[in-house]
C-alpha cells in the first residue's frame, strides 16, 4: 500500500467526520510504524492550509459585512467610478471574492485604503452638506 495515497485520503476525511479521520489515521499508523512522524507532518500541513484558507474567508467576509451597510445608502457604483476608475462590476467582485480569470478577486492593501477614502470623502461630503430654501 502506499502512504501518499493513503494521506491523500485522510486529507479528504479532515473535512468529513471526525470518527472516520481518527479511524483512518490510527489505521494508516498502524500500516506504517516507521512513518509516524511523516504522517504527523503531513497532518499538521494539511491544519495550517486549512487555517489559511479560513483566515483568508474570514479577511473577505469582514470586508463584505462592513460594507452591508454602506452599501445600502451609498452608490458602490458612483464609489468604483469616481474613486477606482472601474466599472460597478469590478467592484463588486472584489467586495464578493468571485473568480476572474481561475483566481479569486480580493482587495489589495492599496485598494482597501482607496475604499476607505472613499467612503471617508463621501462621508464629509454628506456631512457638510445643507439643504436650504
Amino acid at each position: 500500500m502506499n502512504l501518499q495515497i493513503e494521506l491523500e485520503k485522510l486529507k479528504s476525511l479532515y473535512f468529513g467526520n471526525t470518527e472516520d479521520f481518527e479511524r483512518h489515521y490510527l489505521s494508516i499508523c498502524e500500516k506504517f510504524p516507521n512513518e509516524k512522524k511523516q504522517i504527523d507532518e503531513y497532518i499538521g500541513s494539511v491544519i495550517n492550509e486549512s487555517l489559511k484558507e479560513t483566515d483568508a474567508f474570514i479577511e473577505e467576509t469582514k470586508v463584505k459585512m462592513q460594507l452591508m451597510e454602506i452599501t445600502e445608502i451609498v452608490s458602490l457604483s458612483y464609489i468604483a467610478k469616481n474613486y477606482f476608475h472601474k466599472t460597478r462590476t469590478w467592484l463588486y467582485q472584489k467586495i464578493n471574492g468571485n473568480k476572474v480569470n481561475g483566481k479569486e478577486a480580493s482587495f489589495t492593501k492599496e485598494e482597501i485604503n482607496i475604499l476607505n477614502h472613499a467612503i471617508q470623502d463621501i462621508s464629509k461630503k454628506l456631512g457638510s452638506t445643507v439643504i436650504s430654501l
